[in-house]
């Protein structure tokens, strides 16, 4: 028997509709608008919270939107963006410090120029970028010259692969040259208030360690920051500790590996981008695993590393994903499992990539529902 037709379209199951569905990518969020202003049934579908449950449950790792520069501006990255005035904050006096689990965190620009006296006090902010909510609130050392910090989620029972609004934290990683000490403080939005963590001592530390807006990534309960070694802040224990990269190539990056865990990438020299896993060796003792070595020549376009290796750097690493930006006469957007490659915007030193899933469709339909 023919399969029952309504308005041209075939009659499926709203569970194989959804199946299609969910094989719509998450960095098109066009292909979603398309598909609801199809027919009725099809809106209703993508309106069903348990479906965008599911539609990020399926992709995993949130899409990357954009990126932030360090002057706060936004390269998109995606061809829809959320129609909200404060979308790209017009904040001329602001840097941009971390951007995860959809917020951004900032801090007075004069912190990164050095145009302060000592003691004086400054804030930090984190807002969505979706919404436009901002939160401020005081540093916990107004001492402080220069640090690195990292945002994210404390909304109980988030899976991060959807973070809208609610509570979050924020580490916060300071060092001390002349005593060659790293000392940290975590912020709890719920609380309001800072905690202090153990210090680390830094062995390494020289008068030109940089540790200013240090990119970090998160792995299981903890962060990680790249300071002349690696510092974990364990935000369980709240203890700082300190341990080797597995090269001192300036420009490397900590990242997800592969498996899950602590990963770390690099550009050995212009051609070779170099990949390295923590691992658990025999004896039981951890240590970095050299995985992969790939040839940028075989996935770049033509000519673009016809430039001086020092102006070939990885820009940023997308969490929890494969995804790698690397700017030489350009920064390119490479997708390490698919292959794929596309020049996403000019080069630049550092970005911040905005991941987040955007579904209009699903929220547009979804007004009055629970949203």
């Amino acid at each position: 028997m023919d399969e029952p037709v309504e308005d041209g379209f075939p009659r499926l199951s709203d569970e194989l509709v959804e199946e299609v569905f969910f094989r719509l990518p998450p960095a098109e969020p066009t292909y979603l608008v398309r598909a609801s202003a199809v027919r009725k049934r099809w809106r209703r579908i993508l309106a069903d919270t348990g479906f965008r449950r599911r539609y990020r449950e399926f992709h995993g790792a949130p899409p990357v939107l954009g990126l932030f520069q360090e002057d706060t501006s936004f390269v998109p990255t995606s061809p829809l963006l959320p129609a909200q005035p404060n979308w790209r904050p017009r904040w001329t006096t602001l840097a941009a410090v971390d951007c995860r689990h959809g917020r951004v965190l900032v801090t007075p620009s004069s912190r990164y120029f050095g145009d302060f006296g000592e003691g004086d006090p400054f804030e930090l902010t984190v807002f969505d970028p979706l919404t436009g909510h901002q939160r401020r609130f005081p540093s916990p050392d107004n001492d402080v010259l220069w640090f690195s910090a990292a945002v994210l989620c404390a909304a109980q029972g988030c899976d991060h692969h959807g973070c809208q609004g609610g509570h979050f934290r924020v580490a916060f990683v300071t060092t001390d040259q002349q005593k060659s000490v790293t000392s940290g403080w975590l912020y709890s939005s719920q609380t309001h208030t800072w905690s202090k963590l153990t210090s680390a001592h830094h062995p390494n530390v020289t008068k030109y360690t940089f540790n200013r807006y240090v990119p970090s990534v998160l792995v299981g309960d903890a962060i990680y920051f790249n300071i002349d070694g690696v510092i974990k802040c364990d935000l369980g224990t709240l203890c700082l500790s300190m341990f080797e990269r597995p090269t001192d190539v300036k420009g490397g990056r900590l990242m997800i590996a592969e498996d899950g865990g602590l990963g770390f990438a690099a550009l050995v020299d212009v051609t070779d981008l170099t990949l390295w896993s923590m691992e658990t060796g025999l004896d039981g003792a951890m240590g970095w695993a050299k995985l992969r070595v790939i040839d940028l020549d075989t996935l770049l376009p033509d000519g673009a590393l016809s430039i001086p290796t020092a102006d070939c750097v990885i820009s940023c690493i997308a969490e929890g994903s494969q995804i790698i930006f690397i700017s030489t006469s350009a920064c390119y957007m490479v997708d390490l499992k698919s292959g794929q490659v596309r020049n996403v915007s000019s080069p630049a030193r550092k970005f911040f990539p905005y991941m987040r899933f955007y579904m209009p469709a699903i929220e547009a339909g979804s007004m009055g529902k629970g949203q």
